[in-house]
């Protein structure tokens, strides 16, 4: 029986506080890429280009679903994809722009922003080095597949979202939340790859809000200890070491997921 195994990105492969990919988790990696009948999986929230701090193990992931599922591929070959509506991506500019929130527009090649302000300059460095270009109108030349409200106020950022419910919202560990189309997540994005396999175990590994259905979906679900979201925990078949204790490896070879 085949083992497909995906991984999140942030707060889970790679630290967010301590900026790396802890050395344990490097040598998972590589371990279970080298196994016969494991392939690996990434489902991250970010774009295709802005995983450079994966970029020397990119080659050791069969699957690859970007941007909380909207896009997905095996290989390099692109099998799913699901861009927000244009009406949609409006609205939340509208209702954001009247309470002095930034909207990012995350596209398949970068990001866009309506403007930059303090809370922009405060959390962009989380996820990304360089600032996104600053184009409002960027949904009218280009397929947009997530939004991103910057704004430490979770409250404030309830209110946007309480408006627009035809959007999923997602919020971040800190500084904001993402935005996406409800029928758009990583389980229904891995569905889509998996449609065609037969005979295989999934396991989940995740932290985020956004890790929940994947999580569900599984044969194994994972939850990282460093996550803040009761529910993925409470949904988690298994509760991995926070990623910044660097034991993820021990951990798979204590619950016999590599021998």
């Amino acid at each position: 029986m085949k083992k497909i195994i995906f991984f999140d990105l942030d707060n889970t492969i790679h630290s967010t506080k301590m900026q790396i990919i802890p050395s344990q988790t490097k040598k998972l990696i590589k371990e279970l890429a080298s196994i016969d009948n494991v392939y690996l999986g990434l489902a991250t929230g970010r774009g295709p280009s802005k995983i450079k701090m994966l970029e020397e193990f990119i080659e050791y992931f069969t699957y690859k679903v970007f941007i909380n599922g909207s896009i997905a591929y095996k290989n390099d070959e692109l099998i799913y994809k699901n861009p927000l509506k244009i009406t949609d991506i409006e609205a939340v500019i509208k209702s954001a722009e009247t309470k002095n929130i930034s909207v990012g527009m995350v596209s398949e090649k970068g990001e866009y922003l309506t403007f930059i302000n303090n809370e922009v300059d405060m959390n962009i460095k989380n996820f990304q080095n360089d600032m996104p270009k600053i184009d409002p109108k960027a949904y009218l030349h280009t397929d947009v597949y997530q939004l991103w409200l910057f704004q430490n106020d979770q409250e404030k950022i309830k209110q946007i979202t309480l408006k627009h419910q035809n959007l999923r919202c997602y919020p971040w560990h800190n500084g904001g939340a993402d935005l996406v189309d409800p029928n758009t997540n990583k389980a229904f994005a891995i569905e889509k790859l998996l449609k065609d396999e037969t005979n295989y175990q999934l396991i989940t590994v995740g932290d985020g809000q956004n890790d929940v259905k994947m999580i569900e979906m599984a044969d194994i679900g994972i939850a990282m200890a460093n996550s803040r979201f009761d529910e993925l925990k409470e949904k988690a078949d298994l509760i991995a070491p926070n990623i910044d204790e660097d034991q993820l490896y021990d951990f798979f070879k204590k619950n016999k997921i590599i021998i």
